[in-house]
């Protein structure tokens, strides 16, 4: 009778939690994380992410700290970000506009080449933007940041954990 309701009440929680067995998490060892623990004092605490170990987080910052995930109310993961689309971008703008000015302005100033003020513009505008997006293409992606995105923490957590004498224990979390 007891299996029965360990089954049952195992198959009603499934649909509403995860098996941590079954699923991965979002961070690997090594990657840089940062920890909120209010409970324990610990705001948005920044370290390297070194394992989970059932319900328990393992990280490392001057020392080894473990963390009950119960008590951990926010996990961001941060991830490396480079720039050189938004470089590219914001030198053809540049390029595009100083380059359009620049030629229209020399041709608009020159008797010979006057009725090719809008010709001269869009040459400009082609090859200054053109240079423009190289230049912040290469500037965009030397230059990197952290884009910190929040790790999904369940608040019931249900896992099997294998035991020595072979048999399966089921561990369950609540974070409130």
């Amino acid at each position: 009778m007891r299996a029965l309701a360990a089954v049952l009440t195992l198959s009603l929680l499934v649909p509403f939690t995860t098996l941590s067995a079954q699923e991965l998490p979002p961070v690997k060892p090594g990657d840089r994380v940062r920890v909120t623990a209010p409970d324990l004092g610990i705001r948005k605490q920044a370290a390297t992410f070194e394992a989970w170990r059932g319900d328990t987080l393992v990280i490392v910052a001057d020392s080894i700290m473990n963390f009950p995930l119960a008590f951990v109310t926010l996990l961001e993961v941060g991830r490396n970000r480079r720039y050189a689309g938004r470089g590219a971008v914001i030198g053809l703008a540049l390029g595009g506009v100083g380059g359009g000015v620049l030629f229209g302005v020399a041709c608009a100033n020159d008797a010979f080449l006057g009725d090719a003020t809008g010709t001269c513009a869009v040459v400009g505008a082609v090859f200054l933007g053109t240079g423009g997006a190289l230049i912040g293409a290469l500037i965009g992606a030397m230059s990197t940041g952290t884009r910190w995105e929040e790790v999904p923490l369940d608040r019931l957590r249900v896992s099997l954990v294998p035991q020595r004498n072979g048999r399966l224990a089921l561990g369950m979390s609540w974070r409130y």
